[in-house]
């Protein structure tokens, strides 16, 4: 009789077992690898190194990127246990899929005291959809940047030799798939969020767009920028998700995405409940003469507000600057390209504007808003907006 009992009790157990680790394998997150965002047949165009990257083959001929991608989330338990890639489940269990999303890519120079600095940099998000209803769940910004002292601008080829190092090892001391895991690591995805927030419009004013066409820059590739800047700053700096701002790849709130194993998706985005609209007023700078020295000041004027589209309302409207002084002696014959500082300027201006929607620094504000004291009041309101996409 005892024995019986032992038996039922041991396959009652073996049961319940095999479904608390069924229901335990359907609530993982599905993950899907690496994608580009955006119009895949303009990804040339938008992303020319990591497109290259993109066509690399591991030896059994599953693309190199995401065969990377696995093999560091295999080396992190505690990721890997929240993740599955058994995505023939479609409407069986969790459906929501996270994957690494690639917005942004940049090379550039920088003339710094008789070195050539290069610079290379990555924005993707770490993004989080419902594959069923193919809607949008929450993107979390994160932004990769390596830079390095170079005897010469190096050729497209030497360019993604740096890339492929970038995402394929860990030889430049920064891997954008580590990077995303750490992220990952810190979000606790919802199955919707309530509230939804979205950079929605970057304007370059007469006299900055003036300045920018005197310095041969793309006020186009300014703005991507600027806004790439702006919501990895907000997300970042307050812990939130963001509705990504891709302008000319989204068309009727759809965003387009394009993995490595070949699947797309249009995913649908959500409307925003409140917009976060950027206008670059201008840049302006002088020069002060010393015996010894010369100083050279670089400033950025901007306006940062928050909409709220459905009662139309503004909760935050202020003009705000930042101002960077740099101190070269002359026996060193020390120079700084001015462009790259007012580009610095207006990234600290972005970045420290940020922080103030979750840590309102009443100091920062009395110093960096046209307005003063009296602006401390509508940052506090910008806040506790803040707070409710938390």
């Amino acid at each position: 009789m005892h024995y019986y009992r032992w038996k039922i009790a041991t396959l009652l157990f073996m049961v319940l077992a095999f479904v608390s680790s069924t229901v335990s394998a359907q609530d993982k997150l599905l993950f899907s690898g690496f994608a580009f965002s955006g119009n895949y047949e303009n990804r040339k165009e938008l992303y020319p190194y990591s497109s290259q990257i993109e066509l690399l083959k591991s030896e059994n001929g599953q693309p190199l990127l995401n065969k990377v991608f696995y093999e560091k989330i295999r080396n992190r338990p505690s990721e890997d246990a929240r993740l599955t890639t058994e995505l023939g489940r479609i409407g069986q269990g969790n459906q929501i899929t996270v994957a690494f999303a690639l917005t942004y890519e940049k090379v550039e120079y920088m003339e710094l005291d008789g070195h050539l600095l290069l610079f290379i940099g990555i924005n993707a998000n770490v993004l989080a959809f419902d594959r069923t209803s193919k809607q949008l769940i929450a993107a979390y910004p994160l932004r990769i940047r390596y830079h390095d002292s170079v005897n010469h601008r190096l050729s497209d080829a030497e360019i993604v030799t740096l890339y492929r190092k970038l995402y394929l090892t860990n030889e430049l001391g920064i891997n954008p798939f580590d990077e995303w895991l750490n992220k990952f690591a810190q979000i606790a995805f919802k199955g919707r969020h309530t509230k939804y927030l979205q950079v929605k419009d970057i304007d370059i004013e007469p006299e900055a767009l003036k300045f920018i066409t005197a310095n041969n820059q793309s006020p186009k590739a300014l703005k991507n920028l600027i806004a790439n800047e702006l919501e990895s700053s907000i997300a970042s700096t307050n812990n939130i998700p963001i509705i990504p701002w891709s302008p000319g790849e989204v068309v009727g709130r759809v965003m387009a995405l394009r993995f490595c194993d070949g699947n797309t998706f249009n995913l649908n985005l959500p409307n925003p409940d409140y917009e976060v609209d950027f206008s670059l007023r201008a840049f302006r700078g002088t020069e002060v003469e010393g015996a010894y020295a010369k100083q050279k000041i670089f400033r950025t004027l901007g306006t940062i507000k928050i909409y709220q589209p459905d009662i139309k309302k503004y909760h935050l409207n202020e003009n705000i600057y930042n101002t960077q002084i740099v101190t070269l002696a002359k026996a060193y014959d020390a120079r700084v390209e001015d462009w790259e500082q007012y580009k610095k300027t207006l990234n600290e201006l972005l970045y420290d504007t940020s922080k103030q929607f979750s840590n309102v620094n009443s100091g920062w504000i009395k110093e960096h808003a046209s307005r003063g004291a009296d602006a401390i009041d509508t940052f506090r309101d910008a806040s506790k907006i803040i707070d409710q996409l938390k």
